[in-house]
């Protein structure tokens, strides 16, 4: 039996779209083998420079996507991101806006120390607005911010971007596994 001083609190936690995340950790991987084939199998030394430039700011935004949390309870807001962490009070936040560019959206918070930035990249994105909405007074939530809960706008470009791109990826290992 729970004592009558535990307090409980509700929270909720959104991560980045599997959906998203998976293709992209395929092209990390993807261009991983490819580094690796032009190292040990057949490589120019321009070859090899061009594929670790590209391969460690692709492994990092990786990392970032990984970690990127964000936790919504009754006292605030808690943003993650890698290697970073932020606590947000509700009653810090003094607007919620929204800004819709083609079908990306943006949540801005601002607040009393600055302002945050939340995309519709987020499982559950509707879920998530709602959280925020439900917790701040009316007058500082933009319409269109409120219209993101009934209609979300559906963002699958970068899902199919990062398909495509473990297709070319895969091509261009098998092209120079079977040129060897």
């Amino acid at each position: 039996m729970m004592s009558p001083t535990v307090e409980h609190m509700h929270q909720n936690a959104y991560r980045i779209r599997k959906s998203f995340l998976v293709p992209f950790s395929i092209d990390v991987v993807l261009l991983f083998i490819l580094l690796l084939l032009s190292v040990f199998v057949k490589g120019s030394s321009f070859e090899r420079i061009v594929l670790a430039i590209i391969f460690v700011p692709v492994f990092l935004v990786l990392l970032e996507l990984l970690s990127r949390r964000v936790s919504t309870g009754d006292d605030g807001i808690t943003i993650r991101k890698f290697l970073r962490e932020k606590e947000l009070r509700w009653e810090d936040v003094t607007h919620v806006g929204t800004v819709v560019l083609r079908k990306k959206v943006y949540l801005l918070l601002t607040t009393v120390k600055g302002f945050y930035i939340l995309s519709n990249a987020y499982e559950k994105f509707s879920t998530l607005v709602r959280d925020i909405v439900d917790h701040i007074d009316a007058q500082k939530v933009e319409a269109e911010a409120k219209k993101q809960i009934e209609h979300p706008v559906k963002n699958i470009s970068d899902i199919i971007s990062s398909w495509i791109m473990a297709l070319v990826l895969a091509g261009i290992i098998g092209t120079k596994l079977l040129s060897s």
